[in-house]
């Protein structure tokens, strides 16, 4: 009993000592850059040193972070901004982090594409990265609300649109970027419906217009999250 008590008054002393520092949150996303970590979460977003010691942290009131990606080379953290308890987002946002602050670059107005996933890829092979948003919105030649692809250029902290996808194969309900083979090219990954309601994971290869399958790389799945598909030590010229 008495090391209970101590232990909640350690915990509450502590609190007391350091209340900014979101050490009990569990970020839904975490990035290592260089000697410092940036850490995202649903209310706010923060920036800690090696040791764990905070350099600065952001609110996003009365905003919720949905999902973010990092551009460490350019320093910059891509963002889905929503409402609380909404599953998608409204709006897209960009933010610095230099010199210990993190600092606003904007924040788009479109509220049409309900964005829901951002990834960073290169899906030319170029060295210069694309932006990929998971949206739900309706298509001129698919007037449903579906799931859907848009592929942005990134050039001077700002996104241009690339590719506005209407449909892959097949309905899709989650999506990943990855180099399987190793040649600097990233492949689409995308966890899809079968015909039967089952899914499958396929792979996809830019083809400067669009994406074109290549493989199957499981099928008759149960799952909801690309995360749950073990890629790790499998590569696409050993599927082929």
């Amino acid at each position: 009993m008495k090391k209970k008590i101590f232990s909640f008054l350690a915990v509450f002393i502590f609190s007391l000592i350091i209340p900014e520092y979101s050490w009990a949150k569990i970020p839904i996303k975490s990035f290592k850059d260089d000697q410092i970590s940036v850490l995202l979460y649903h209310d706010s977003f923060e920036m800690a040193d090696n040791n764990n010691i905070l350099i600065d942290r952001h609110s996003m009131d009365p905003w919720i972070i949905v999902d973010g990606c990092l551009h460490s080379s350019e320093k910059v953290i891509l963002v889905i901004l929503g409402r609380e308890g909404e599953i998608r987002g409204e709006r897209l946002a960009c933010f610095t982090y230099e010199g210990g602050k993190f600092r606003e670059k904007w924040i788009d107005n479109n509220r049409q594409i309900n964005p829901w996933k951002i990834l960073m890829c290169d899906v030319e092979g170029d060295g210069k990265p694309e932006v990929a948003v998971g949206v739900w919105k309706k298509a001129q030649f698919h007037p449903v609300f579906d799931n859907r692809l848009f592929i942005y250029s990134w050039e001077k902290e700002m996104i241009y649109p690339k590719w506005l996808g209407s449909r892959l194969s097949s309905p899709f309900v989650d999506f990943d970027f990855r180099d399987m083979n190793h040649d600097g090219t990233a492949e689409l990954i995308a966890l899809e419906y079968q015909k039967d309601g089952l899914k499958r994971v396929m792979a996809y290869e830019w083809t400067g217009f669009g994406f074109r399958g290549i493989t199957v790389l499981g099928k008759n799945l149960s799952m909801n999250n690309i995360s749950e598909f073990y890629l790790k030590g499998r590569e696409l010229n050993e599927i082929y």
